[in-house]
């Protein structure tokens, strides 16, 4: 009995720790589902390298750009940032170019 409720357990902890690896924003260029975003690189005004995500919903753009940058990167322009309660519908989807530090 304490032996299935345990296995019970752990397989609870593994679909949940499955689940939420794999809602993580994908760290590669390229169109990501779970955080409705698409990453593209470009060559910014000043010649060197930047990443632009288009994202259709609120914080997607902020989280796509902190799992690319693991966490650190500088804004170089935003438009049509989308805000909570915001309707992607009417105001289009948001974009931003960043540039991750070091580079």
């Amino acid at each position: 009995m304490v032996l299935c409720a345990t296995a019970r357990w752990i397989l609870v902890l593994g679909v949940a720790a499955f689940a939420a690896a794999c809602t993580d924003p994908s760290k590669v260029p390229g169109p990501d589902r779970s955080s409705d975003t698409n990453a593209t690189m470009i060559t910014w005004t000043d010649g060197k390298p930047a990443i632009q995500i288009t994202c259709g919903m609120p914080g997607g753009c902020q989280n796509r750009a902190l799992a690319m940058c693991k966490g650190n990167y500088t804004t170089l322009n935003m438009d049509n940032m989308l805000t909570r309660g915001d309707a992607s519908v009417v105001r289009g989807t948001g974009t931003v170019v960043v540039r991750c530090a070091g580079v």
